[in-house]
């Protein structure tokens, strides 16, 4: 079984806004109503935040720059949480 590597850590923290910028935020309400989701918030120790959306309707995955402007990246992998249970 494989460890994760986030422990601790949720793909989407309660607050994304605290590690995104206004733009993002901006950028992030418009994509919305386009059908965007936000799916997980990159919080390196060191460097800037990555910020993951996905459209459910062509699931395609981008990143939403600083400048709060989504670029579709189609060769980004996800990796998927970990099911807890039992067996």
């Amino acid at each position: 079984m494989s460890e994760e590597k986030r422990f601790g850590m949720n793909a989407i923290p309660a607050a994304p806004e605290l590690y995104i910028n206004e733009r993002q935020v901006d950028g992030m309400t418009i994509l919305k109503k386009f059908g965007w989701k936000l799916v997980c918030v990159r919080r390196p120790t060191i460097g800037e935040a990555i910020t993951l959306l996905k459209n459910s309707h062509e699931q395609s995955v981008g990143v939403l720059g600083e400048d709060g402007i989504l670029r579709i990246q189609p060769d980004i992998r996800i990796r998927q949480p970990l099911e807890v249970g039992f067996i």
